[in-house]
């Protein structure tokens, strides 16, 4: 993939995101800077989405630690094992540290 697609599919998987993060009932905030999306929850803790274009992954910095994902037939999958998504970890992350369920599974094999 080019790097002007992967940025692109980038984009679009963080807007999507942000969408469902705009569905919040708790105080979430959260900006789109500089290649990261950084969610800031009520209890002050952080989860991060970075692109990492080199090596065409996004990762996701949480308390439970850091998870690398890469594009694997349209699905952002864990690069250790493919074994979760992207939907999956962040759905995780969020209801860990936002104390807030959100469905997430609508990023999985997400196409622009």
């Amino acid at each position: 993939m080019s790097e002007a697609l992967f940025h692109e599919r980038v984009d679009n998987l963080f807007l999507h995101v942000e969408e469902i993060l705009d569905e919040a009932d708790s105080d979430i905030d959260f900006v789109n800077s500089s290649g990261l999306l950084t969610i800031s929850c009520e209890n002050k803790s952080q989860v991060i989405l970075s692109r990492q274009p080199p090596l065409q992954q996004i990762w996701l910095a949480c308390l439970a630690g850091g998870l690398h994902f890469e594009l694997v037939q349209g699905t952002w999958l864990l690069t250790t094992d493919n074994s979760q998504t992207l939907g999956q970890c962040l759905t995780q992350a969020l209801q860990q540290q936002a104390a807030e369920t959100f469905d997430c599974s609508l990023l999985d094999g997400l196409q622009n």
